[in-house]
């Protein structure tokens, strides 16, 4: 006895690229959440001590056993931490209202084609706010710390969700290409 499946005509009229847009934009939301609000930008152990810091607090362990944080807002002459704590931000702003009109578009806003020039201004936006914070937070590492720190798993993550997010704009802008709609006249 042959099941075959039958296609969900509700998926297929969904927009494949706009789809896959949508979950790159998610991933880079995601992921610059996590790199934000965890304290693993830069990273060093040693023999007796491991230190770990973040963009809110640092973080010391003596021994396997004592775990001390503090918050990093306490230190006046980390001024380009509060920059680049609050270029993070934006681009979270950025990629969640980005993410949250894709997914206007493309469950409940269809024919409003001018929804996907916020998304993508607000993609590239998120994207480029987390390239700037990036270069900022290791051109400071090296000045302040120099190579004792190693950057850390916090710091990947938001290179990833900036690259995800770049590539969901490239998405965005195949699709309008594809459909061969006009950006000036949605």
């Amino acid at each position: 006895m042959d099941h075959a499946v039958e296609p969900n005509p509700a998926v297929e009229l969904k927009p494949k690229l706009l789809i896959s847009a949508w979950s790159l934009q998610l991933s880079a939301l995601l992921l610059n959440v996590i790199g934000i609000g965890t304290p693993y930008w830069v990273y060093k152990a040693s023999v007796y001590t491991t230190i770990y810091a973040g963009l809110w607090q640092y973080c010391v362990q003596v021994l396997s056993t004592v775990i001390t944080c503090k918050n990093t807002n306490e230190y006046s002459d980390l001024r380009w931490l509060r920059m680049v704590q609050a270029l993070m931000i934006l681009s979270v702003m950025c990629f969640g209202g980005g993410f949250i009109c894709l997914t206007l578009k493309i469950w409940f806003l269809k024919d409003r084609k001018e929804i996907l020039h916020v998304v993508l201004l607000s993609t590239f936006a998120g994207a480029f706010l987390t390239l700037v914070a990036i270069s900022r937070a290791a051109d400071m590492k090296e000045v302040f710390l120099g190579d004792t720190f190693t950057l850390h798993f916090s710091f990947a993550f938001c290179i990833l969700g900036m690259l995800l997010g770049s590539a969901a704009a490239i998405l965005l802008t195949v699709d309008r290409l594809k459909n061969k709609e006009s950006w000036i006249n949605p």
